[in-house]
């Protein structure tokens, strides 16, 4: 069952894509109008789903306890993505800009178009969905400082160019989402379905124009750069094996109150394929778009097959370490 979510998701974002590369192929969608695509998202919409996302997370103390240890394994986590990304560009002796990118799409995954959907197919209840929205949050809070610092340092930014363009319409949107969610200020309706609206719009822009990248990008160019598979590997599944077991074992010695589906949605979403926003992300902070693309495109096909196999790992884990601590 899981695995017909799991492909029914991805197969909605490659209808996306198509439909990007066919405008694309008919000069719908112009080099300007995909310049102007990649603003948009940047500017509008994902500002606005970033802060109408925080605005209907409820925080009770039960949800602020059980999100702690949420946050907690997601910084984990993508302290050891980091990890896993510089050293194997360090190993490829990638260029600046191509360095960033491959560093960003390793810590940053499809977390909420592919992996929202998802924990809540196979979560249902909400539960799901609540934990990966405290995954997405420290995520967040991660790639609107870090990761646009690794993108400006790439691009060869001073250091007080470097802090002075992380204020961007993203990291004000994240501290205005903080602050709507913690101090319960909530967002009307009359004020929070438009804006809502349009900030889902985020995954049709950004696919629309990751199809008219594609058409630009050779893809039998992409067998001849082994880096974009290697992310792949590191991404879909090696990282997430370490990650399984070092969360799981620390679980169990350290947090036994960490609930099993909490845990499962953290190792779920950091082995989700590279995040569509990093396109984007490469184009406004001058990094390599291309790469980015052939990154999304390489991860989103393998995560068909990659996904299935973790989520079935994590079961068979469960089972081993129940049987190896009772």
């Amino acid at each position: 069952m899981h695995n017909n979510i799991i492909i029914y998701q991805i197969a909605i974002l490659a209808i996306l894509v198509v439909i990007g590369i066919i405008a694309t192929k008919l000069k719908i969608i112009t080099e300007g109008a995909r310049k102007g695509i990649a603003d948009l998202v940047f500017d509008v919409t994902l500002p606005l789903l970033i802060i109408t996302t925080f605005a209907r997370i409820d925080v009770t103390p039960v949800i602020l306890r059980n999100s702690g240890l949420v946050f907690l394994f997601a910084y984990f986590a993508l302290a050891v993505m980091y990890a896993a990304g510089d050293l194997s560009a360090w190993i490829l002796r990638l260029k600046a800009n191509q360095r960033a990118v491959f560093i960003n799409h390793h810590m940053f995954g499809n977390i909420v178009f592919l992996g929202f959907p998802l924990m809540d197919a196979l979560f249902p209840g909400g539960e799901g969905l609540l934990y990966a929205a405290v995954f997405q949050l420290a995520s967040n809070s991660v790639m609107w400082t870090f990761g646009v610092w690794v993108f400006l340092k790439g691009a060869g930014g001073k250091r007080n160019e470097v802090w002075k363009n992380m204020l961007n319409p993203n990291t004000i949107a994240f501290f205005l989402g903080l602050l709507i969610m913690f101090f319960n200020l909530g967002l009307p309706d009359l004020l929070y379905e438009p804006l809502h609206g349009l900030g889902k719009s985020t995954i049709y822009l950004s696919m629309l124009y990751i199809g008219a990248m594609l058409v630009q990008t050779r893809v039998k160019g992409i067998f001849k750069k082994p880096h974009v598979f290697l992310l792949s590997f590191n991404k879909l599944l090696l990282v997430p094996l370490i990650l399984a077991v070092t969360i799981n074992l620390l679980s169990y010695w350290l947090f036994p109150e960490f609930g099993d589906i909490a845990r499962k949605v953290v190792l779920l979403e950091a082995s989700m394929p590279a995040m569509a926003t990093i396109v984007v992300m490469a184009h406004k902070f001058g990094s390599d778009e291309v790469l980015a693309t052939e990154n999304v495109f390489v991860s989103t096909v393998l995560s068909i097959v990659t996904i299935p196999l973790v989520y079935s790992g994590l079961l068979l884990l469960d089972q081993f370490l129940a049987d190896l601590f009772m």
